[in-house]
């Protein structure tokens, strides 16, 4: 059964360039800077566990399979209100993006170090990110609730069965993405999308949104648990 105490979660892609760019609205930071304040809701200074999903910077160098595909890299970082601005600094902005070719290199930002620069796109699977949160949150007592932002096709069908065999009383998964980026006519046969094949699962079609409209499938599950 769902329980008043709720953390959250947020899953965000590293795939495209403008994804670091701060000040833009639906980059990693904007949905970062939502994410606490939903948290803040359920619990005044609670932070936010963020898993960022991408291309590892050396895919070739990634033998690990138990997250299911060679080549990405999934990260869990930890956000607090209060170091937001240094979380942002860390994980959402990369310093060396637009370096022109002669121009010497910034220090490198810790999402930088870890998958790299490149030319954008730079995919990752989002399956690896999808058990990799399970495997943390494995044993948790309290409720979760996860925002999980999806910009790829793939993967859609092993995800909902994943998320099916997961522990339906105590997590909640909030999915969301523009109807371009994701498979939209499996999510929304027979009402995936809005809970009515697995309650624990709802899919925000659109990749900006409300804190109202992104919480709307988790308080109705959360009622009828």
């Amino acid at each position: 059964m769902p329980s008043d105490d709720v953390r959250v979660v947020l899953a965000v892609p590293t795939s495209w360039n403008w994804y670091f760019e701060p000040k833009r609205k639906g980059s990693i930071a904007w949905f970062a800077e939502r994410a606490v304040r939903i948290a803040e809701g359920f619990h005044p200074g609670r932070g936010v566990d963020v898993f960022l999903y991408g291309e590892s910077k050396e895919p070739e160098e990634l033998t690990d399979s138990n997250y299911g595909d060679a080549g990405t890299e999934v990260i869990h970082t930890r956000l607090e209100r209060g170091s937001l601005s240094e979380w942002i600094g860390d994980w959402a902005v990369r310093p060396n993006m637009d370096r022109g070719l002669f121009e010497d290199a910034a220090p490198a930002s810790k999402v930088e170090e870890r998958l790299g620069v490149g030319d954008a796109p730079w995919y990752g699977r989002p399956l690896p990110a999808v058990r990799a949160i399970g495997e943390w949150n494995a044993g948790h007592e309290g409720t979760t609730l996860v925002l999980f932002w999806l910009d790829r096709m793939t993967q859609a069908e092993e995800m909902a069965r994943f998320i099916g065999r997961y522990d339906d009383d105590a997590t909640f998964w909030q999915l969301f993405g523009d109807a371009d980026d994701i498979h939209y006519s499996f999510w929304t046969r027979q009402g995936i999308h809005q809970g009515k094949v697995l309650p624990q699962l709802n899919f925000h079609i659109g990749r900006l949104w409300s804190k109202r409209a992104i919480l709307r499938g988790f308080s109705r599950w959360a009622k009828n648990g």
